[in-house]
This record gives structure tokens, sequence and C-alpha cells, in this order.
């Protein structure tokens, strides 16, 4: 799905036409698209993370992380999955009205988790504005009983405590805070997360919700070889982060599509050069990397995991047979390392 045809996707995906759009702000070069959506509940089967029900009040993301795997997602809207993405956001004016008509008629919502920013942040700067994420929240308050996710790298998230503390009560609700950059490694997370706020940020938020009771977990993802993915670095975040009250820690390796692999490359070029050989290797067979030098990376997480005292299975794991943790060789950082861990599973 990473190529599709636009005019398809429009349909499958309750797109209004680009036709029914029209511009409705400027604000820090970022220019605001409203537009009207047929849903905004997207089933999601056959893909990487499946068996869940896909919402996203807004397309587009001013965060405008290096990596983001969602920037093919203008191309439904005939758009440029490049700086575009992040440049010029679309905001599904009517998502309220289309979520609760959603919840009535999507057939098997109830026995699947309904998550919110599997493809951009819920609660970007724009949520501030125009408080759709808050209002489509909202519309779950009279029911109960249902599976609930939120992923997000914005502390706005805590504005809206008071609902997601009810909703808590009467849902299985489940935060992830997005992070995959320890304290130590705030000056390339700066780099390849312009618009995000530091590691440090994302710990207070997930301290402020878990000692409200509200059930919320770290997200490391993504883990980038060679740039924060060393044990040393893993270990620090997973232990913070616990410290600040997260149940569970996930992650997931950097995934490369399509629309992701050029900007990306660019950012290595220019940032890291010296990792570049390898991921015209690593990559070289498909969106992921390639699977021995992927579990390594996952290993280190394990091994992260369990050292702050998770010794259970990342509940986002692909299979679910444990895996033996077994020790990890690392190269050798080289001398006067770029930003970066200078250490990689990438040989």
């Amino acid at each position: 799905m990473d190529s599709p045809d636009s005019s398809g996707a429009q349909k499958a995906f309750g797109f209004a036409p680009p036709s029914d759009s029209a511009e409705i702000g400027i604000r820090a070069g970022v220019t605001f698209v409203g537009i009207q959506a047929h849903s905004v509940v997207n089933k999601v089967h056959g893909t990487r993370l499946s068996g869940f029900c896909s919402v996203n009040p807004y397309r587009g993301c001013e965060h405008a992380c290096a990596y983001c795997y969602a920037r093919y997602t203008h191309e439904f809207l005939d758009r440029k999955p490049g700086e575009e993405f992040e440049r010029r956001v679309y905001v599904k004016l009517n998502a309220p009205e289309a979520f609760a008509r959603d919840l009535r008629r999507t057939r098997g919502i109830s026995q699947s988790q309904i998550l919110f920013g599997s493809a951009t942040d819920p609660y970007q700067p724009a949520e501030a504005r125009f408080h759709l994420t808050e209002r489509m929240l909202a519309r779950l308050l009279p029911m109960k009983g249902l599976s609930i996710g939120i992923v997000t790298k914005s502390p706005l998230i805590e504005r809206d405590l008071d609902l997601l503390r009810e909703l808590s009560r009467r849902h299985d609700l489940e935060l992830l805070i997005s992070c995959a950059f320890s304290e130590e490694e705030v000056r390339i997370q700066r780099l390849l997360e312009p618009r995000v706020v530091s590691p440090a940020r994302r710990l207070q938020t997930i301290a402020r919700f878990a000692e409200a009771g509200v059930r919320v977990g770290l997200l490391c993802a993504p883990l980038i070889p060679g740039i924060n993915d060393s044990q040393e670095a893993l270990r620090s975040l997973c232990g913070r982060a616990r410290e600040a009250g997260a149940f569970d820690i996930s992650g997931q390796v950097l995934f490369l599509g399509r629309a992701t692999r050029e900007p990306f490359f660019q950012w290595l070029q220019r940032h890291r050069p010296d990792l570049m050989d390898g991921y015209r290797r690593g990559y070289a067979g498909g969106l992921e990397l390639r699977e021995d030098w992927r579990h390594i990376v996952e290993e280190r997480l394990l091994n992260a995991r369990m050292a702050c005292g998770l010794t259970g299975l990342m509940h986002r794991r692909r299979d679910d047979a444990p895996r033996e943790v077994t020790a990890l060789e690392e190269l050798e950082p080289p001398e006067s390392p770029p930003p970066g861990n200078g250490k990689s599973c990438l040989p």
C-alpha cells in the first residue's frame, strides 16, 4: 500500500476529493487545509500492524520528523510526500461527527482497538487550535468497554487529562508516549525531530498520567540503527521511563517506505554519511531492515526492558513465542563520531 492509486485511496480511506478543500490558515510556514471526511475510522488488515481501527483527524504532521513513515499518505490527496507532508496539514473539520457515525456503523469495532495516531500525531500543534481529537474522544464518554489506544509525542495531551482519566474508567485505555531518544541524545533528536519536545519533557508527560492513574507506556519508535539503538542509551531511556511510571515499553525498528527513503537518505547524507553504505545494504531488500540485523536491534530493546524489570514480551511483537536474549557484540565507534551513538548493527 506504499504507492496507491490516488483516486482509489481517497475512496477507500474516506477522504473528500481535493476540490472540497480550502485553506483555513497559515502558521509558522504551515498551511492548514480544511476538508470534509466521509469516514475517519479505517480498519487495518494485512499490514505490518493489523487488527485495529485507525483514526487520524489530521493528514500531515507539523512535527517534521525526518523518518516519518506516513509521508506516503499525502499521495492520497494528490500531493507530494516530501516537505508538503509537514508544510500542508489537512484538517478533517467534520471528524467528530464522522467519528460518531463510524462508531455506529463500523462492523467489529467493539472487538478491535480504536487507535488514534497510527499515521499522524493526534496532538500535533494543530490540535491546540482545532480540538478535533478532544471532541472525538468526548464522543466515547457515553459508551463503555471499548479498547482505545493513543500514540503521541506531544505534551498537549496533558490538556485532556481529566477527559482521559474518565475514559480510562469506562474503557480499556492505553496511552503510548513516543520517544526513542535518551536525554543524552538531545542533539541528534533535535536534528531528526525539529518540532518535537525533548525526551525529558515527554517523560514528564508519562509521569503526569501515571500519577493520575491512567495507563501510560513508552513507545521506542523508531529505533534507528547507528543513531539511537545503543544498549547504553536504551537502558537509560527505559530506566527513566519506568521511574516515571510507564507500565510497559515497546518499540519498532525504522521502517523505510518509498516516500520516506529519499528524505531520510538525504538527512543521512548531511548528518551521518558514514552510515549511508550500511543503510543501502540493510534496506536493499524492502521496506524493513534485513531480518538478522533487525533482530540485533530488537534484542537490545529487550535487554533494556529486562534491565528495568520488564521481563515479559513486548506487547507489540509480531510473534508469541519467547525469544532468548543473547549478549550482543557492537562495532567500535569511529574516532570523533558524528551525532548519534556511533554504534550500529550495520556492518
